[in-house]
């Protein structure tokens, strides 16, 4: 027997309906915490450095456009917002005891790093299209000519509004910081989210539709304040659809967290020097139909390179081993120890199990003439 990735949590003994609740709260308190930290950390020295003013245009600047590429100070600030969210999720699954941190990682309860190294070559692919795709590499108008040799298009989209020093600073933050700000998003809601929702449900296949139908939705909605229009919606809505097909389809996060932070690498690096002929806050910026299909077709191609990748190399898309009896009342004896509670642990294959898949212990039970505990004791019910 096997377990898939969205119903991990249910490998564990100590698994409640209500420890993702606490991990949630656990996540929120974080986030408010470490933003507090971040506002001190930024407005303290512009405070000090450029007085009332400087502080009212960092807040309004911050207001306008938080993730601008060509306003270091703006767009580090966000990210880092951001990146904090990666280890107080994996905080939060632990001290909510729902499984290590690694749970949300892959079927390994880790990240599998030869996994990740094959899944370079889709990425890399995908990433090589939508360079062409978004510079307008072969096609007149667009960001690159190819007239005269390899060059910007200057007459099209104008010339760079930043400095040398600004644009070094930004491409050396956005290269450090959007892998993590990707992996955060990817772990809260293709990771966290979506084994929340299955593991909540008891049917199986009601349990995945939902998970990956609610983690979409949420996706989705919280990127309506970035002033996305419909087409801009759904473009962030497919990406995250086939995200978290794919996560379930391969057992982990290793694809879409390359696939999500080369996205949005290329997006950040092909805005940094600050165009002067492009207007990033037109309507066509926030979403077209063309942009909407192009994102569909690269996810879809992306999927389907990385199901070949995973048949060919016969990735391990399950947890070899079985879902945890769902104890009511006092756990039997039998159970004592680690090995019974911790993902992973041996015995669940031969673990007393009573009607509708519960077990449970009577507090009279002992040990027998042999000193064994009487495993067939037990409370039958639902939890």
């Amino acid at each position: 027997m096997s377990v898939p990735y969205h119903r991990l949590p249910r490998v564990d003994a100590r698994w409640r309906w209500w420890r993702p609740l606490v991990a949630l709260a656990f996540l929120a308190g974080w986030y408010l915490v470490s933003q507090i930290v971040i506002a001190v950390a930024y407005f303290v020295p512009i405070l000090r450095s450029q007085g009332a003013d400087g502080l009212i245009q960092l807040q309004n600047d911050l207001a306008s456009g938080a993730l601008d590429p060509t306003d270091p100070v703006v767009l580090s600030m966000s990210l880092v917002s951001l990146v904090v969210l990666l280890p107080g999720i994996l905080l939060a699954v632990r001290i909510a005891r729902i499984g290590p941190a690694g749970i949300l990682s892959s079927t390994r309860f880790r990240v599998r790093w030869a996994w990740t190294a094959w899944c370079l070559l889709p990425t890399l692919v995908i990433a090589a299209i939508m360079f062409v795709v978004q510079t307008g590499l072969f096609w007149d108008g667009g960001m690159i000519t190819l007239e005269g040799g390899f060059a910007w298009n200057h007459d099209a989209i104008g010339q760079s509004t930043v400095s040398l020093g600004t644009l070094t600073l930004t491409i050396a933050l956005v290269v450090l910081l959007v892998p993590f700000q990707g992996a955060a998003e990817e772990y809260i809601f293709r990771g966290f989210l979506m084994q929340t929702i299955a593991s909540w449900i008891p049917w199986r296949i009601v349990g995945t539709v939902l998970a990956v139908a609610v983690s979409t939705v949420v996706f989705a909605v919280l990127h309506i304040p970035n002033g996305y229009n419909v087409w801009g919606i759904l473009d962030v809505g497919s990406f995250g659809l086939i995200a978290a097909i794919i996560v379930l389809r391969t057992g982990g996060m290793e694809a879409t967290v390359l696939q999500h932070a080369f996205n949005n690498i290329m997006i950040f690096l092909l805005q940094a020097p600050g165009w002067s002929g492009i207007d990033l806050t037109s309507t066509d910026a926030n979403g077209t139909p063309g942009g909407w299909l192009v994102t569909l077709g690269t996810s879809l191609l992306f999927w389907g390179m990385v199901e070949f990748l995973a048949r060919w190399r016969g990735l391990d898309r399950r947890f070899v081993g079985h879902e945890a009896p769902r104890f009511r009342g006092v756990a039997p004896a039998w159970a004592g120890g680690v090995r019974w509670t911790r993902p992973g642990g041996t015995g669940w294959a031969t673990a007393p199990v009573r009607a509708g898949d519960a077990a449970g212990s009577d507090l009279r039970a002992g040990p027998d003439e042999d000193g064994a505990v009487d495993s067939a004791v037990g409370v039958a019910g639902r939890p």
